[in-house]
């Protein structure tokens, strides 16, 4: 059983360890706890059984959901990929219905040393490997280096470009003002803007959708329905944003714009690091692992977007279209 409560970014970047486990045993049923919402991500196989939750019910909710969904079930391992509150007090209760607990070391405190400039930025490993690595004590067979995307593609791409212009955390959006310098350079091509919440829907109708080239994805989309589509773009562009951990999982390039947070701190777009866009050089950044701003860093946040041109995002997209 695998448990993973937190923010959809992270869940994206269990599915390749999952695939990976899948092919390399024939023999292991993996059990997926998670948000419901995420459930759409891990029904690609009859070997993953998802307990999907309501991460609104309160811990004791939460585990008769699962309680009920395992009646009669026990477990070799149980892995805690999260570890927080929540899901250590659910490894506590799922004591007595396994052989063995194991928890995914989250670097937390590494990671704030980074941002509080104690120590030097430093590459990290990939959260997608720290997972496997969780794994690998007990299925030493899984290698970080094998893993693949989900999605291949066969035939010729559509003529589109897709734009995941929103985040969670507005630190980490580049300046929506920019992309009308994107459309306008490339309007023989067709634009998806990946907005779901109200006022992102808002804010792109007003915005963007006076540009003829462009449409607004329907926000009925399932994950797995955004990821087809976004299968059949030539290019996505995207913030540091679970848009662009799912675009990293299809077979299209994923050019990424990277401001207050950094990719060396776990959460780079697999098999798409040679598409960032970011400040090399402003010795402030990271000042954020995940983009809540504290004031100390308000104008380091500002510097690293703002800083980046249209021009250097095109010049990523160019490199994207010619591979």
């Amino acid at each position: 059983m695998l448990l993973r409560f937190s923010a959809l970014g992270d869940v994206i970047l269990l599915r390749p360890t999952v695939d990976s486990l899948l092919e390399l045993y024939s023999n292991v049923t993996i059990w997926i706890v998670s948000n419901k919402k995420n459930q759409s991500l891990f029904n690609h196989h009859e070997r993953v059984k998802f307990i999907g939750v309501d991460l609104g019910n309160n811990i004791f909710k939460i585990f008769k959901q699962i309680k009920q969904q395992i009646s009669g079930v026990n477990f070799d391992v149980v892995y805690d990929l999260h570890d927080v509150i929540r899901s250590k007090i659910i490894r506590l209760l799922l004591v007595n219905k396994t052989q063995k607990t194991r928890v995914f070391y989250k670097k937390r405190s590494l990671k704030k040393q980074i941002i509080d400039k104690k120590i030097k930025l430093t590459q990290l490993k990939h959260s997608s490997e720290r997972y496997a690595n969780c794994l690998k004590n007990d299925f030493p067979k899984i290698d970080f280096s094998s893993f693949k995307k989900v999605l291949k593609f066969k035939g010729k791409k559509k003529n589109t470009i897709g734009i995941a212009p929103f985040a969670a955390h507005e630190s980490k959006q580049w300046e929506l003002t920019n992309y009308f310098y994107i459309f306008k350079k490339y309007d023989t091509y067709n634009f998806i803007i990946f907005a779901f919440g109200k006022k992102e829907r808002l804010t792109t109708e007003k915005l963007f959708l006076k540009f003829k080239n462009v449409e607004i994805i329907s926000n009925k989309s399932e994950i797995t329905e955004q990821m087809e589509l976004i299968n059949e773009c030539k290019v996505f562009l995207s913030m540091d944003s679970a848009n662009m951990h799912l675009a990293s999982l299809t077979s299209t390039a994923v050019v990424s714009i990277w401001g207050p947070t950094h990719p060396f701190l776990g959460f780079g777009p697999l098999f798409n690091e040679k598409y960032i866009v970011q400040l090399n050089k402003l010795s402030c950044r990271p000042c954020s692992i995940y983009g809540k701003i504290k004031n100390k860093h308000k104008e380091c946040a500002k510097k690293s977007m703002s800083g980046i041109s249209p021009k250097m995002v095109v010049g990523k997209i160019e490199l994207a279209l010619k591979n």
